[in-house]
């Protein structure tokens, strides 16, 4: 199950986050998921997931994620991800830079009867304000 549970999440991560093939969102997440970083509006389920990816995909049209260590037990799956892609659509306020962001992170999913149920992410989001020409340090 373990083996399983991490394929199901990297395939997902490659198929539509990084391919950015949406039409294959059902096949891994379930109706209930729930997507713990999201605002407390954001939408759950499918419809949840699907507004993620393509707020990333407008922001980022070459968005390209790489899975590196992951680490299964359980219905959990934890993996250390790497994101790049340019930002050419304006991201939380900040309008596009045109600059290539490099971003990492740690993800941590729950796969449940073959669907992934609810995800956890951390990203290092200090560093990408950074390259965006923004300056989180700087006083007001």
């Amino acid at each position: 199950m373990h083996a399983a549970n991490k394929q199901i999440v990297l395939d997902f991560y490659r198929q539509v986050m990084s391919e950015g093939k949406t039409d294959l969102a059902e096949k891994y997440i379930s109706p209930a998921y729930q997507d713990h970083n999201a605002p407390p509006h954001a939408a759950a389920g499918v419809a949840g997931l699907l507004a993620h990816v393509h707020g990333i995909k407008n922001t980022f049209p070459d968005f390209q994620m790489q899975c590196h260590e992951a680490v299964a037990e359980g219905e959990w799956v934890a993996v250390r991800v790497t994101a790049e892609g340019t930002h050419t659509g304006e991201w939380m306020g900040i309008p596009a830079t045109g600059k290539k962001i490099y971003l990492k992170g740690i993800n941590l999913d729950r796969v449940v009867d073959g669907l992934i149920v609810e995800h956890y992410g951390e990203a290092d989001t200090v560093s990408m304000l950074m390259q965006m020409g923004f300056d989180p340090f700087r006083k007001a």
